[in-house]
């Protein structure tokens, strides 16, 4: 009575399941003959283990205080956790990877269920697009374990994620090693094996593509210099904007058209070098076209326009384009050099600034 008073509730009863406390109710056997079989229950006392199904409240106790403590019970009970965590969804995720570590860090020879728990904590990570932990935990797994089918699947899987495919056809390999008769199993890695396959031979289709362009591009790139040689036509081209052969053998150039009066600049992706500056700028001024929003007086139609470029060499000086000459022409006026891209100035009879910029710039003929 005193020392169950000093006891919680709790306490008490673990002490009475464990003989340490009397219970009132039990009566000590007056056939001597029974008293062993009395004592046996009371684990204190007991001289055996009782057998499976004759254990006493006691002795159930003793045996679940012992699996408790029992860390091969303990890693099994936090991958078991971790599991539920896993199954309850990505708001629980991180509770699961508490419970695998957790479970890791348990100190007892269980590589089994290590290896298992190491399997599972690498599809959270596979699922998170941490592939690269993923990878590391299924190498460990496997470590502890070289039959975990799960953990090659995986491994697989992560660098196949990460685009490592002869990788992950290595990992995917190792695991039919792994499947033994197992029908669905085998079915399974076949899949994975046939999906990375797939995705291999689409990529090597992509490189051969890539590479043929290249050489393509190259090639075209061959040919429009030796165009622009043919042509005479001094030139520095444009690391961005280059010119292109069609198949009839003419050039389409990049041009810029530069309205100095307004500080304004149109960019023409697209000048067949057979084209005339009137077919060209007819296109973008009244009449055919709207008027350029800075043009407020109307000055720029189509029929009021002169072009001119600037020579090489002479500074402010400027020669005339016959506008209705093509463009291959300009490009072979004489001391007029391409820089980056033909650019042209491009102003209005119309305008009064005409006669300023012929104050500023010398005409050659």
């Amino acid at each position: 009575g005193k020392m169950e008073a000093l006891l919680d509730e709790g306490e008490a009863k673990t002490y009475k399941a464990l003989g340490l406390l009397k219970k009132k109710e039990r009566k000590f056997p007056d056939n001597p003959e029974d008293i062993d079989a009395y004592l046996n229950q009371i684990p204190l006392f007991a001289k055996e283990r009782p057998k499976e199904g004759e254990e006493s409240d006691a002795w159930k106790m003793v045996t679940a205080l012992e699996k408790a403590s029992d860390p091969r019970v303990k890693v099994v009970n936090l991958k078991d956790s971790g599991n539920d965590c896993f199954k309850a969804g990505k708001r629980k995720w991180p509770d699961a990877l508490e419970y695998y570590q957790q479970a890791l860090d348990v100190e007892v020879e269980s590589p089994y269920v290590k290896s298992t728990v190491l399997t599972n904590r690498a599809l959270i990570h596979i699922k998170t697009g941490n592939f690269g932990k993923a990878i590391d935990d299924c190498k460990e797994a496997i470590k502890l374990n070289y039959r975990n089918l799960k953990a090659y699947c995986r491994a697989g899987l992560a660098s196949q994620s990460l685009g490592k495919r002869k990788e992950a056809l290595r990992w995917f390999e190792h695991a039919t090693k792994r499947v033994g008769d197992d029908f669905l199993k085998k079915n399974y890695v076949k899949s994975l094996i046939k999906k990375v396959k797939a995705e291999m031979e689409d990529e090597k289709k992509k490189e051969e593509i890539k590479k043929a362009n290249k050489q393509t591009a190259k090639t075209a790139a061959k040919m429009v210099e030796e165009a622009i040689k043919i042509r005479k036509i001094d030139c520095i081209l444009n690391s961005e904007h280059k010119p292109k052969l069609d198949k009839d053998g003419c050039l389409h150039w990049p041009v810029l058209f530069m309205y100095p009066e307004f500080l304004q600049t149109d960019f023409v992706q697209d000048f067949h070098e057979l084209r005339t500056f009137k077919e060209q700028l007819t296109q973008m001024f009244p009449p055919i076209s709207a008027p350029a929003p800075w043009d407020r007086k109307m000055q720029y139609t189509a029929d009021a326009l002169e072009v001119f470029v600037e020579v090489k060499g002479a500074p402010h000086s400027v020669r005339r384009v016959n506008i209705e000459g093509s463009l291959a022409e300009s490009l072979n006026l004489k001391g007029y050099s391409v820089q980056g891209v033909p650019t042209f100035m491009v102003l209005s009879k119309k305008c009064a600034y005409l006669n300023q910029f012929f104050k500023t710039h010398r005409l050659l003929k």
